[in-house]
């Protein structure tokens, strides 16, 4: 393939005012230019200013920083201007902040005259609004020697349409602000003759081209582009006829609604038969079963009667025998009481009771002793304490002891009380301390310093009023904050001497009368603290700061700021000894000894210790102190904790909280007990003596006689209940009896009411129904009938439900309609069907036929026939492409486009729209209101009618369509008028041999993630741009040359070194002149293969510095 004709190489760049560019110029090669760098150094904002220039787009939408690593999404403006920040308060910071003019300028050269042109634009920006203007520029020659600046500053778009105007003549150079325009110029002249919209597309999309992409994907995107296919008038009149068909389709709606409605009502109105029958019969059968409860109530009242008189009569036999049994009970127990054996029983249990007292108290003396025995083991305890415990754990104390260890315990107590208090109060204060310390160390270390609350509050509070009084952000800083030592050995005299002078709050002077106005206004008891420093006044003159004096060791962030330090520190001098002091007005040493109007004094190390505040080396000392602070108040705490724990348990010990004579009283028990058991001993000594000589057989009988008391007792009970029973039956029989006869007269009055005139047919179809059965059994045939009228009856209700639904539909279509949905009867709507159905729509039917007819017109010559040619294009566009490739050396590989009928459920119309004898003829279409849209009743009805149908359908949205509907209307429209819609792509690889085989790449390329898989999709990129720059033209087919400039960025990422040789090596056999940009640490796989490389840099992120190297010199990147 001839490659080698003359073409327009870019050979140089000019760019002033661009991102972090000031001026510079770069010079490319024709051939391979390889621009590298760490992400983030510039490499795409030179390429952003290749395209603006390119494209003639100056908003930079869809190709801005789109294949940069920094994935950022720059603007325009932030280009002009070059920002540097965004600030705390969301407001960007830039590098220009005056009014200035910004210039892009492309130089071409023809590669066999030399002759050079340039394109460019210049932009005017105004800081203040951000407001800019441009102008788009054209002229002969190379770039000019001023490189478009007047001085120091770049040319404004004035002087530089003023320059072109004076020194070229009209022919030779053209300027405008519209882009429009320039753009049909630059794509028709300029650069040689290029498609206006197939040029910049595929030169946007290729430069940040990625390998995750299918194949078919990028035969799309990048081959076979979208062509705009306008459907309006097809949508317009298919949606005309719609709306004609739509008036009749209502009409026979309604018709079709209003017939369901009565077919509903039919089937409700039965349904509503079967349940009154059912319902009917029900009460019918209670009615019965209430006659045959009564009979039934009458005949167990009968046998209860006669059960309750014979219990009767065997109730007065059993407690005749239980009489005569407690007769000879209760002689027994005369026997027994008289021989003294109950007495001593009595006795027995008497002295039992009160050795059981007696042992409790025993009990709780020895608890008490033994909780008292832990006193022994304090110091606090005196000895007499002591030997008084020993003496009451003896059970030997006296009274007067008691009395006297009972008042020492408590004097002990009282004395713990006092201590307890004393601990607590200590504890809480060194706990206080702590908690305060740390939460200032917290503060410190995470950047925040201690400044005293009102003094927060008084910032934020002046700042928030200046921000309404200014309008704008006012800062709103305190001294401290803005001062540095630079001497740490004076850091305490500073902080010593200028005391709560650190703490004033600091705004631009400026605003320093605002703030002072402000301030006057603030709550005076809550801010009286806090101080504003007129920031004007002390800028007004300059304050001398004497040699040695002690603001010479203090740096200010601002210079208002220093003038109050060289103002309120600039006659303090710096003094070692007394003796210089003495020789100074005011006088500071190091250890904060102050000599000031004759008076020599120590300064309060609070105000360089706990309230150090400036620079970096006070929060370091003030943490420190706190550190240590923090780890002494522990070591106090911690010994304290112990001692009060200590005391509260001494406090939850025995006192003999108990009044004396509880003790007394136990201790006096005590001494009963041996006497009472010796008693206890006796009394069953002498009850065992009696009760083995006849006391034994008299409890036996007494036993006997007892258990034959209890049995009768319980027959006599059993026998109560049954007649109690009876009676309770007989009166629940009698309620019964009363219910079934007021139920009988219910049901035969309600029959009557609810069935009136349908009662005798009623009573007629009861009748047949009870023939049928064998079982008299009322209830059960009420169940099994009840059983049945739920199911009869949710029926009905089912049935009236969804006649109601049916009509409530209808009527929210139709509200015109004023029905009610719930009546019981269907007369309006049956009165209104049959008004409906005698309506003639045979004119409406007629005016939809004329209007299909036009909408076929505009189907076949809208859509169709463009779709048709779209298609044939496009394989036109693949002959072309594989005419290309085919002359490509590329390895032993070759490979061709493959373009067929989408193989998926949209492929399904590819046949309809490229059979060749497919014609419509709208004439010829039926009069049949369900065929006025098919496109082929001819011939070609059996075949394409449906589809077509369903494709032209696509197109209307439904009738009242919501958004979201007519959102989907709209992408099923720009899908199916999209004619890749219906292909498929592929490429393929041509492997040689005995028989050529063609191998599909579509899935390879997929799967293979790799730099292999990346070498088809770079022959299909190369191609296309050779089709635009039109390289495969014949020789003989004279034109005009063009540019061949190709960018890729991070195009070879995947790539080994040999493959991107090969790519490169494709690139340069093509004749293209080529701008590869890759990241610094890929550089090994790109020197031997490129003709000329730049280095960008960008290390502060403000200044991007581009070093240009030839290939000469290409050692020195390697070193």
């Amino acid at each position: 393939m001839e490659t080698r004709q003359p073409f327009k190489a870019l050979s140089r760049i000019c760019l002033n005012n661009w991102h972090y560019i000031d001026k510079k110029v770069l010079t490319l090669n024709e051939g391979i230019n390889f621009f590298t760098g760490h992400s983030g150094s510039g490499k795409s904002t030179v390429i952003d200013a290749l395209q603006i220039v390119l494209y003639a787009s100056t908003d930079g939408r869809g190709f801005f920083n789109k294949a940069a690593a920094d994935d950022s999404d720059r603007t325009l403006i932030e280009y002009l201007r070059g920002m540097v920040n965004i600030s705390e308060n969301n407001e960007a910071q830039y590098l220009r902040n005056q009014n200035f003019s910004s210039t892009i300028v492309l130089e071409f050269a023809q590669t066999n005259t030399k002759e050079r042109q340039c394109v460019g634009v210049v932009f005017d920006v105004e800081t203040a609004s951000n407001d800019m203007s441009r102008l788009f520029f054209w002229h002969a020659g190379e770039l000019l020697d001023s490189v478009y600046r007047i001085g120091k500053r770049c040319m404004t778009t004035l002087e530089l349409r003023e320059y072109l105007q004076r020194t070229f003549p009209a022919e030779r150079f053209y300027c405008g602000p519209s882009n429009e325009r320039f753009r049909r110029q630059l794509y028709d002249i300029y650069l040689g003759g290029l498609d206006m919209e197939k040029f910049p597309r595929l030169f946007k999309r290729a430069i940040p081209f990625r390998m995750n992409i299918k194949l078919e994907e990028f035969v799309k995107e990048y081959i076979c582009m979208e062509q705009d296919i306008h459907i309006e008038d097809l949508q317009e009149s298919v949606m005309q006829y719609g709306r004609m068909r739509g008036k009749i389709e209502e009409t026979l709606e309604e018709i079709r609604r209003l017939t369901q409605i009565r077919e509903f009502y039919q089937d409700y109105d039965r349904k509503r038969g079967e349940a009154r029958i059912c319902a009917y019969q029900i009460e019918r059968l209670e009615m019965l079963r209430l006659e045959a409860q009564v009979q039934e109530c009458q005949d167990k009242i009968k046998d209860r009667r006669e059960e309750i008189a014979s219990g009767e009569k065997q109730q007065s036999v059993l407690e005749e025998g239980q009489k005569k049994l407690q007769k000879e009970y209760e002689e027994i127990i005369l026997r027994i009481a008289d021989c003294g054996y109950a007495g001593m029983e009595t006795e027995l249990r008497a002295v039992s009771d009160s050795l059981e007292r007696l042992a409790g108290s025993q009990a709780r003396w020895r608890q008490t002793a033994e909780r008292l025995k832990e006193w022994k083991e304090k110091d606090v305890t005196p000895n007499q304490v002591i030997w008084d415990i020993d003496r009451f754990a003896q059970e030997s104390i006296s009274k007067e002891e008691l009395l006297r260890l009972k008042e020492s315990l408590e004097d002990i107590r009282e004395e713990l009380e006092g201590q307890r208090q004393e601990a607590d109060a200590k504890l809480r204060q060194i706990k206080k301390e702590e908690r305060e310390a740390r939460e200032e160390l917290k503060a410190l270390k995470q950047g925040k310093k201690a400044y005293p609350r009102e003094l927060e509050e008084a910032k934020f509070e002046l700042r928030g009023r200046l921000h309404e009084r200014c309008g704008r952000f006012v800062n709103v800083q305190i001294l401290a904050d803005l001062l540095e030592l630079k001497d740490e050995r004076w850091q305490n005299a500073v902080e010593g001497y200028m005391g709560n002078n650190k703490l004033l709050l600091i705004v631009e002077p400026p605003f320093a009368k605002i703030a002072m106005d402000i301030y006057q206004e603030m709550d005076k008891k809550k801010f009286f603290r806090a101080s504003v420093l007129d920031t004007e006044k002390v800028t007004e003159n300059a304050h001398l700061v004497r040699k040695g004096a002690l603001a010479e060791e203090v740096r200010a962030k601002e210079p208002y700021v220093q003038a109050y330090i060289d103002f309120f520190l600039g006659n303090v001098m710096k003094c070692e000894t007394v003796e210089e002091l003495r020789n100074c007005r005011i006088g500071i040493t190091p250890d904060c000894v102050l000599y000031h109007s004759f008076r020599l004094q120590h300064i309060h190390p609070e105000n360089y210790t706990r309230c150090a505040y400036i620079g970096e080396t006070s929060m370091r000392q003030r943490i420190r102190r706190l550190e240590e602070q923090c780890q002494r108040l522990q070591e106090e705490r911690l010994p304290c904790q112990e001692e009060l724990e200590e005391i509260r348990r001494m406090m939850q010990m025995e006192i003999l909280s108990q009044p004396v004579q509880d003790y007394l009283g136990w201790l006096a028990d005590i001494r009963d007990i041996s006497p009472k058991e010796r008693e206890k001993k006796r009394i069953e000594e002498k009850m065992r003596k009696l009760k083995s000589e006849s006391v034994d057989a008299w409890e036996e009988q007494k036993q006997e006689l007892k258990l034959r008391q209890d049995e009768k007792k319980d027959q006599i009970v059993r026998v109560q209940e049954t007649i109690w029973n009876y009676r309770r039956e007989i009166e629940k029989l009698h309620e019964e009896l009363l219910n079934a006869e007021a139920g009988i007269m219910e049901q035969r009055q309600k029959l009557r009411r609810e069935n009136g005139a349908d009662s005798d047919r009623y009573e007629e179809e009861f009748k047949r129904y009870l023939e049928g059965k064998r079982s008299v059994n009322y209830d059960y045939l009420k169940r099994q009938r009840m059983s049945e009228l739920y199911p009869v009856r949710e029926a009905e209700e089912e049935s009236y439900q969804k006649l109601v639904e049916v009509r409530s539909s209808y009527v929210r279509s139709y509200p015109n309609r004023t029905f009610s949905t719930a009546v019981r009867d269907n007369t309006p709507y049956d009165e209104l069907l049959e008004a409906l159905s005698c309506d003639d729509l045979e004119a409406f039917r007629e005016s939809a036929k004329e209007q299909a007819r036009s909408a076929v017109e505009h189907f076949k010559d809208d859509f169709v026939f463009k779709i048709r040619s779209a298609i044939r294009e496009a394989y036109q566009r693949k002959d072309e492409l594989n005419r290309i490739i085919s002359g490509l050396d590329f390895g032993k590989d070759k490979y061709q486009f493959v373009i067929t009928r989408n193989k998926g459920a949209d492929g399904r119309y590819y046949k309809m729209f490229m059979d060749d004898t497919l014609q419509i003829h709208p004439s010829q279409l039926t009069d049949s209101m369900e065929n006025q849209l098919n496109m082929f009743t001819m011939e070609h009805e059996d075949q394409y009618g449906e589809l077509m149908n369903e494709l032209i359908n696509i197109f209307i949205p439904p009738k009242d369509a919501t958004q979201e509907e007519l959102n989907e209307a709209k992408r099923n429209m720009d899908k199916y008028a999209d004619y890749r819609t219906y292909l498929s792509f592929d490429m393929q690889q041509i492997v040689h041999g005995r028989k050529d085989m063609a191998i599909g790449l579509g899935r390879m390329i997929k799967k293979n993630s790799g730099g292999e898989g990346q070498n088809p999709l770079y022959v299909a990129l190369l191609a296309s741009f050779a089709q635009v720059y039109k390289i495969n033209m014949p020789a003989k087919l004279k034109r005009n040359p063009t540019i061949r400039l190709v960018v890729l960025d991070e195009a070879f990422s995947k790539m080994d070194a040999e493959k991107v040789a090969s790519c490169i090596s494709l690139i340069r056999g093509l004749g293209f002149q080529a701008v590869i940009s890759a990241t610094n640490d890929k550089i090994q796989n790109y020197l031997e293969n490129v003709d000329k490389t730049f280095v960008y840099a960008n290390p502060d992120k403000r200044h991007i510095s581009i070093q240009e190297f030839e290939k000469k010199d290409f050692g020195e990147l390697i070193e």
